[in-house]
């Protein structure tokens, strides 16, 4: 949904930009020139536009995934990241687009954007499977009711907008209530493209009879881009709560979610950094529960062609010489992943305090790995691969640990080392050589 969101916020700013000199009317008509324009570069891009109305003040046109090639490459000159897949998975849906030219002190354009027709194989999935949703959600779209409402400012440097409110009960055989409030975003633009963007959810719930029930409370996102390229990016995002209970044999409960990414690219080399903590997570599976206070996970991710790795996700799964052509390319600029971090400070199981964990892993692939011979040979694979893993936990969880027989046959065989009061694993394995604690397999 977020990249769809994006996408479109991109669609209008890049159809409606004009900086602002003159009186009203002479704007008026000067952001209709430049909508005339702006739309027959949509249609060169991929993009199917009808339906169009044009009045003094408003207009109004539907656009439609016409030819979804054309449109990621469009989009991504835009500074925003979607693919092929999700692109073509909209094919024959068609949003309409209700503009209002200088509605209030702030906008010099205000836009609603809403679903007018569904993906053609939604459509086709539903009249097969399911006739009574397929009216329900036509009846949605009727009524308008999934609605984005954007407003530009009078330099069309930034906007703000939200989604509209989503309260409704689809009763079957199952009841299920779905309720979306307090969607919000704002953000700027730099020379024609997205700059950064904030967005809020207040409250998101789905709650199915007894069978399921998801709520999310308080989610923000931050997303700047710092440079021309899609790709030179960092987010922040918060989550206040989580809750999932799958009728009575699962919970699970996540507490203040913090966490940010970054991604920058140096000859086509991508580089992806990971950091995320949450204060609290509860786990009740059956008659067991499991709690970790202060958990912490820092991933990097290094040297992924990032141009070979887009192709990889447009291949048809059956051309296997394209797909071995584009691994090789990824593996050959010697593709790294490291965790620094993984770790809870407290452990509880069925309340029983357990201590604390913490591990970290390195790993690689030789960059001279042939993959037609590895298919051919696994063992040349197992040759190439290169890693490194640091296990710490304390004792109680691992004599919890203990109490699983698999377990417990590998502590015997190699037991663990005594280190400032915890038990430790370094394991290693280095081209077909695999040592843990010194000791050599």
């Amino acid at each position: 949904m977020r990249k769809i969101g994006l996408g479109f916020i991109g669609i209008i700013v890049v159809a409606m930009i004009y900086y602002f000199t003159s009186g009203s009317t002479r704007v008026t008509e000067e952001i209709k020139k430049q909508v005339n324009h702006e739309l027959l570069t949509l249609q060169q891009n991929g993009f199917g536009v009808g339906e169009r109305e044009v009045k003094k003040s408003e207009e109004h046109f539907v656009l439609d995934f016409s030819e979804p090639k054309k449109i990621v490459s469009y989009l991504k000159h835009q500074g925003l990241q979607v693919n092929i897949k999700d692109l073509s998975s909209l094919k024959g849906m068609k949003f309409a687009v209700d503009a209002k030219y200088l509605n209030d002190t702030y906008s010099a354009l205000s836009v609603d954007i809403y679903p007018k027709a569904l993906p053609s194989k939604i459509v086709t999935s539903l009249k097969a499977e399911d006739q009574k949703m397929l009216s329900r959600i036509e009846k949605m779209i009727a009524d308008k009711t999934l609605l984005i409402h954007i407003d530009f400012n009078k330099l069309l440097s930034g906007f703000k907008g939200y989604i509209k409110n989503i309260d409704e009960t689809f009763k079957d055989e199952v009841t299920m209530h779905l309720l979306a409030q307090g969607m919000t975003f704002d953000g700027s633009l730099k020379n024609e493209k997205l700059k950064n963007l904030q967005q809020t959810v207040k409250h998101f719930s789905l709650v199915a009879d007894d069978k399921i029930d998801v709520t999310l409370s308080n989610f923000t996102t931050e997303y700047a881009l710092k440079s021309e390229s899609a790709y030179d990016t960092h987010a922040n995002y918060r989550v206040e709560n989580f809750k999932m209970r799958a009728e009575k044999i699962f919970r699970m409960e996540l507490s203040n979610i913090k966490g940010s990414s970054t991604t920058s690219l140096k000859n086509k080399l991508l580089k992806s950094t990971i950091h995320s903590t949450i204060e609290g997570i509860l786990v009740q599976e059956k008659q067991k529960k499991y709690t970790l206070k202060q958990s912490l996970f820092d991933l990097t991710i290094d040297n992924l062609d990032i141009e070979a790795f887009e192709k990889l996700q447009t291949v048809n799964s059956e051309d296997h010489t394209a797909i071995n052509l584009l691994t090789q390319q990824i593996l050959s600029k010697g593709v790294e992943f490291n965790i620094s971090k993984l770790s809870s400070k407290e452990v509880t199981i069925d309340d029983a305090p357990m201590g604390n964990f913490d591990l970290s892993a390195s790993g690689n692939i030789d960059k001279g790995l042939d993959i037609a011979a590895a298919q051919q040979n696994p063992f040349i694979l197992l040759q190439a691969l290169s890693a490194q893993t640091h296990v710490e936990a304390s004792p109680a969880l691992f004599l919890h640990l203990m109490q699983d027989p698999r377990a417990m046959m590998v502590m015997m065989l190699i037991p663990p080392e005594e280190k400032n009061g915890q038990k430790v694993y370094d394991v290693s394995y280095i081209k077909g050589k695999l040592t843990v604690n010194g000791m050599n397999f």
